[in-house]
C-alpha cells in the first residue's frame, strides 16, 4: 500500500511539473535600441499558438494579452493543430482588445489548412496578414516599415520582391516571419530587427532531445535574442505544442519588446 501511495504521489507531482512547463506562460521582456527611435514603441509578439481543445489555456493567454500595454501586435504563424480549431482561433482573436496596429504571417503548418479561411478569420478581426507584403506605419512619430515574409523553411518567402519598391532608409525596419532561416536566405543589410518563432525552444528541452533536433533540423538559433552584425534576431519559444501535447524545460512565452533610443 505504501508503495502504491508513493507511486501515485510521484505521478501527480510529475503531472503538475509538466503542466507548469506547458501552460505557465512567461512574459519575456526585451529591449532593442535604435537611433531612429524618437519615442518608445512596445511590440507584443506571439507565435506558434497551435490551438487545440484546451480553451482554458487559450483564455489564460487572452487575459494576459488584454492586461499588457503595447503599440503593435504581431503574430508569427502556426495557429491551429487541426482545422476544427479555427473556431477557437476566431473566438480568441475577436476577444483581443487592442488591435489598432495588428499584423500576422503564415507559418509552415498553416499551409496544411485553408489559407483563405485563416486569412478571413484574421481579416474579420482587424488583423492584417502580411504574406510577402509590407506595412508602413507612423507610431508615436516613429516611421516603421513592417515586412511580413512567408515561411522560408518551405520556400514561401519572397523578400526581394516584397521590398523592391520600399524605401528602407531613415526608418525602423522590422521583418516578421515564421522561421529564422530567412536570415540565411536573404541579404538583410537594411533590416534592424527580425522576429520569428517555429522552434518552440525545442519544446522538450532535454539534452538528448536537443541533440536529436539540432542534428535533424540543423538548428542554430532556438530561443532568445541574438545580436548578428547589423541586425537583432529574436526567436520566440511560442505558446503551443506540436506532436506531443506538453513542454519540458521550455515554458511558453509572450514576447514584450521595447524599441528605444540609446
Amino acid at each position: 500500500m505504501l508503495y502504491l501511495i508513493i507511486i501515485l504521489v510521484i505521478i501527480y507531482l510529475s503531472y503538475k511539473l509538466i503542466d507548469i512547463h506547458t501552460h505557465d506562460v512567461e512574459i519575456n521582456r526585451q529591449s532593442v535600441y535604435n537611433d531612429y527611435i524618437k519615442n518608445e514603441i512596445k511590440i507584443l509578439h506571439l507565435t506558434d499558438l497551435h490551438f487545440d481543445f484546451n480553451k482554458k489555456y487559450q483564455t489564460k493567454i487572452l487575459n494576459l494579452i488584454n492586461n499588457i500595454e503595447y503599440d503593435i501586435l504581431l503574430f508569427g504563424g502556426d495557429y491551429i493543430n487541426h482545422k476544427q480549431y479555427m473556431i477557437n482561433l476566431n473566438e480568441f482573436l475577436r476577444k483581443i482588445e487592442n488591435k489598432k496596429h495588428a499584423f500576422a504571417v503564415f507559418g509552415n503548418h498553416d499551409y496544411q489548412y485553408n489559407l483563405k479561411k485563416i486569412n478571413k478569420i484574421f481579416s474579420q478581426n482587424n488583423i492584417k496578414i502580411l504574406n510577402n507584403e509590407y506595412a508602413q506605419l507612423v507610431i508615436k512619430k516613429n516611421e516603421v516599415n513592417l515586412i511580413g515574409i512567408g515561411s522560408p523553411d518551405i520556400d514561401k518567402d519572397d523578400y526581394n520582391k516584397t521590398v523592391k519598391n520600399l524605401d528602407l532608409t531613415n526608418s525602423i525596419n522590422i521583418l516578421l516571419s515564421h522561421c529564422y532561416y530567412i536570415i540565411e536566405k536573404e541579404n538583410l543589410n537594411q533590416i534592424n530587427l527580425v522576429l520569428v518563432g517555429d522552434t518552440h525552444g525545442y519544446q522538450i528541452n532535454l539534452p538528448i532531445i536537443r541533440n536529436i533536433l539540432k542534428t535533424k533540423f540543423d538548428l542554430k538559433y532556438t530561443a532568445g535574442k541574438y545580436i548578428l552584425n547589423h541586425l537583432i534576431l529574436i526567436v520566440n519559444r511560442g505558446l503551443g505544442t506540436i506532436k506531443l501535447p506538453f513542454r519540458i524545460n521550455s515554458k511558453p512565452e509572450l514576447l514584450l519588446l521595447s524599441l528605444e533610443n540609446k
